[in-house]
């Protein structure tokens, strides 16, 4: 399977084949000429993804047990 590079500090890059290969698992259609831009986005979602998961978090850190708004 054709993963989007996230590896590294680098910039994250989403070719248009990946578009390709997770609409179709998702069972989207994605026009052309719109492959780039979703490629684009989906880069873009996908850094700021990268920020939150690399975040360090102390080890005394729990969730909380119930969300109440």
């Amino acid at each position: 399977m054709c993963r989007p590079r996230m590896s590294g500090g680098g910039p994250v890059r989403v070719t248009e084949a990946d578009v390709d290969l997770l609409a179709a698992q998702l069972g989207l259609v994605i026009t052309p000429e719109r492959r780039a831009a979703v490629a684009q986005h989906l880069a873009g979602l996908l850094a700021a993804v990268r920020l939150i998961d690399e975040f360090a978090l102390p080890e005394t850190t729990e969730p909380a047990p119930r969300f109440e708004p």
